[in-house]
């Protein structure tokens, strides 16, 4: 009996998606990662972060805002969606550069979003890198990066260790990872918990080191240091907090960086400047605000402010112009960043991804991003008073 061709075609359909349903439940269970157990849970719990079920904050959250939520984010992100991209190609900078290491003062490359390469007396150091198309635990759906790695991984040279702030997609990539354990002999130092996720992705447990807030490790000449940040974790929506998030300060004869990850306004950025600096550099997240979620993001007001606290290092943006996780016009976080700077006498370097900015020698603003956006923004007010 002759099968009819719609007949083919349905079951070719069925059997179609079904492939590609048993193929995205592997790639999403791999991308979560592994669950702390035995040692390490056993630490995690003896940290003064933890409490009951998971790691808090040092400061409580406000209460939420009854106006604002995660529905109407999604919704302004929607009906502003133009606005959210540039308008043509992002200029990335394909810089090689010497394969040995850079001696002395930072040298810092900004790759797009939160992924840095940091250059400081002989030691280099990858911060939250991200190399893949989206961030998300399917390269099927989810955010798409708006321009191409400005090099590829293999083409980055020696790495000595890779520095990752907390577990969002948008810092900790599983792909990326696990090639650079595949091809590299560098450390993993990451806050507490993170380790399970490496694990889970193939790298060797003598490779990762795990800190908590205050704790340091060397690294070659250069001391790493686990600093306090106002943020959350988790990669599903139905686990959070489970390992702990951080920002970085590195250290060395020759300088000193602060890479804030992932973190909201809080009151002891000056605190842990004065324990920790000073600094030459502060790497600050400026993008992905909104009212829904202020407690744990900065605005470029804070930033501003963060930065005067610490003593007013030379401010490289990050966390913006890469992905868009948020409804806001995709320039208004330079441009707003600018427009706060600029009265408050704080010196600010906005790179195109893939320029590496040497501290010492910070070349002068030059406005790059404005082309690209929809309509020049003016300077925003605070999201909240």
């Amino acid at each position: 009996m002759r099968m009819r061709w719609w007949t083919v075609l349905a079951a070719a359909g069925v059997g179609g998606l079904t492939y590609l349903g048993i193929n995205l439940c592997r790639e999403v269970a791999t991308a979560l990662g592994g669950t702390p157990t035995g040692d390490r849970l056993r630490r995690m719990q003896s940290s003064p972060r933890w409490h009951d079920h998971g790691f808090v904050n040092s400061q409580p959250a406000p209460p939420p805002n009854p106006d604002v939520d995660q529905w109407d984010a999604l919704s302004r992100s929607l009906r502003d969606r133009a606005a959210t991209k540039p308008t043509g190609p992002i200029p990335v900078v394909r810089h090689l550069g010497p394969q040995g290491r850079v001696e002395g003062a930072p040298v810092v490359t900004w790759y797009g979003h939160a992924s840095c390469l940091v250059e400081l007396d002989g030691i280099r150091l990858l911060m939250d890198p991200v190399w893949s198309d989206r961030c998300s635990p399917s390269q099927l759906i989810g955010p798409k990066r708006l321009h191409p790695t400005p090099v590829a991984l293999a083409d980055l040279g020696p790495i000595d260790a890779v520095v990752i702030s907390h577990d969002h997609y948008d810092h900790l990539d599983e792909a990326t990872c696990a090639i650079l354990g595949e091809t590299t002999t560098c450390r993993f130092v990451v806050p507490l918990g993170i380790g399970a996720h490496l694990e889970a992705w193939g790298i060797e447990p003598g490779r990762i080191t795990e800190l908590d807030w205050d704790e340091s490790v060397v690294v070659g000449t250069v001391t790493l240091t686990c600093v306090e940040a106002q943020h959350f974790s988790g990669r599903w929506l139905s686990s959070r907090n489970t390992t702990l998030w951080s920002s970085w300060v590195v250290k060395g004869p020759s300088g000193c960086v602060y890479f804030s990850g992932d973190t909201g306004y809080y009151d002891d950025f000056a605190g842990f400047a004065a324990r920790y600096g000073p600094f030459d550099i502060a790497l600050l997240a400026i993008g992905a605000y909104d009212q829904t979620w202020r407690y744990v993001h900065l605005d470029p007001e804070e930033a501003v402010a963060a930065a005067l606290e610490m003593g007013s290092p030379l401010v490289m943006p990050i966390h913006w112009a890469t992905f868009v996780l948020a409804p806001h016009p995709w320039a208004e976080p330079v441009e707003w960043l600018v427009s706060a700077a600029a009265p408050a006498g704080v010196k600010v370097v906005i790179p195109r991804p893939g320029e590496p900015v040497e501290v010492a020698h910070p070349p002068d603003l030059e406005p790059w991003w404005r082309p690209l956006a929809i309509a020049p923004t003016p300077k925003r007010r605070p999201l909240v008073g």
